[in-house]
């Protein structure tokens, strides 16, 4: 099974260079590392890494996107292998634009995923708790915001107006890494079926339309491990940037519920599929 590859630089200058149909990481007090591009599902690089140029090649030949994030997640960038053809469900697709009756049952279907899928979120993080079928979008937002709220000052050293603004500042930070570590997940199962990923409805005429339509219904996963990160007591923000342990702890979790993740990711390609078919009738 293909697993992501993750590069962290944190003063221990990793390299990467390509070795025939492999990727050769090389760092200070290391072995080099060999791993074939076969393995690789994706690639995410945070910090300063040195990559050549043929090993980006070698990614995009073999259809492996690569994430860029800096330390402090001022800056991120995603390569992706270039297809001039039109995605094979293309046509297909755009029959969701036919009328607005259609739009809005692809909407209704999103939001009615998004709250299903917040509603799983809340189940976790208050477990015993009894919730209606139907929470409401701002009864979600409170209770994540209040929720995450008691945990962020955990991390904060400063009075209470700074240490406002500081959580406020490093919860964007640590929720962001994770929003596209997300994204890339599904941006990869929207590549594999064939399907445009600019092609959007709710986020129309936008690059990533459908990536941002689809990531609608999985952001409160984001929600979830954003909240799991602040209630380690662990010292993992340091100056506004993650530390070393900071970004394991964020990879730690995040593969660890990556399987799940990734099949609630097909199953709602799958109900797309479905919907497009119904509109073929």
């Amino acid at each position: 099974m293909k697993k992501p590859l993750y590069l962290v630089e944190k003063g221990n200058k990793v390299t990467v260079h390509r070795d025939g149909p492999s990727l050769l990481i090389t760092s200070r007090n290391k072995a080099p590392m060999r791993i074939p591009v076969r393995k690789i599902d994706k690639v995410v690089i945070i910090g300063n890494i040195r990559i050549d140029a043929n090993s980006i090649i070698l990614c995009a030949e073999n259809k492996i996107p690569v994430l860029f994030i800096t330390p402090d997640n001022t800056e991120k960038a995603l390569i992706l292998p270039y297809n001039h053809k039109l995605p094979k469900h293309y046509k297909e697709q755009r029959l969701i634009l036919q009328s607005q009756e259609t739009m809005i049952r692809y909407k209704k279907w999103i939001y009615t995923r998004r709250s299903i899928m917040q509603l799983k979120i809340l189940k976790e993080l208050f477990k015993g708790f009894s919730f209606p079928h139907e929470i409401g979008e701002g009864n979600y937002q409170f209770l994540i915001r209040n929720f995450s709220q008691r945990h962020q000052m955990n991390h904060s050293h400063f009075c209470h107006s700074e240490r406002s603004e500081e959580s406020q500042s490093n919860w964007i930070m640590v929720k962001d890494i994770i929003e596209n570590f997300l994204r890339a997940i599904i941006l990869g199962r929207i590549i594999q079926a064939g399907l445009d990923p600019h092609l959007g409805i709710i986020h129309k005429r936008v690059n990533f339309g459908l990536l941002l339509d689809l990531f609608l219904i999985f952001e409160p996963e984001a929600d979830f491990q954003t909240i799991k990160f602040f209630q380690s007591t662990k010292s993992s923000i340091h100056n506004g940037e993650l530390t070393e342990v900071g970004v394991k702890q964020i990879i730690d979790r995040f593969e660890s519920r990556r399987e799940s993740f990734t099949q609630s990711v097909e199953t709602v390609i799958d109900e797309l599929f479905e919907i497009i078919k119904d509109l073929r009738k």
